[in-house]
């Protein structure tokens, strides 16, 4: 039976009575409770919604690759063949697609400095020729989703020369 507020001679109602102030806590707490998992629902949906398309994207990849290396050793007697400007076609369109996904390659150039969180090294060469922990060459290219890296650059790395006595 629900609690009914005590009444004053005046027929007002008493300040409220602590069953009455534990029941208003406890209901201030739930719907507290229950705006947090709105907004934590809200971020995890925007957030599944931005990055639902990784896997997809990040097997896409290797075609893009694939596109380049094709299309970077197109011979020169056939550069202007309409195939050839077809198979480009079809290479813009897929970057364009992905791009608009929100996918974009990481600028890196040699003489840049290793960052492990972008470039993954998949070789170290000794040289006096820059700094230690500079990037020599970049052996595939890397891509973000949304800030967020989708596949690492891969590099060759310097390190010093060690000097044998």
């Amino acid at each position: 039976m629900p609690h009914k507020p005590k009444k004053d001679e005046d027929n007002q109602p008493e300040p409220e009575c602590q069953e009455c102030r534990v029941c208003n806590e406890k209901w201030q707490r739930a719907l507290a409770d229950l705006e947090n998992l709105r907004k934590r629902h809200e971020l995890e949906k925007a957030q599944w919604i931005q990055y639902g398309l990784a896997k997809l994207l990040e097997e896409l990849l290797p075609v893009v690759d694939n596109f380049y290396r094709a299309t970077d050793h197109i011979p020169e007697d056939q550069r202007n063949s309409p195939w050839v400007t077809g198979i480009q076609y079809i290479q813009k369109n897929l970057l364009d697609v992905l791009e608009r996904e929100g996918v974009k390659e990481i600028a890196v150039q040699p003489g840049d400095r290793f960052n492990p969180g972008r470039h993954e090294a998949i070789d170290t060469v000794e040289t006096d020729e820059m700094e230690e922990d500079r990037i020599v060459e970049v052996k595939n290219k890397g891509y973000l989703l949304h800030e967020r890296v989708l596949r690492p650059v891969q590099v060759t790395v310097s390190k010093s020369k060690t000097t044998k006595e």
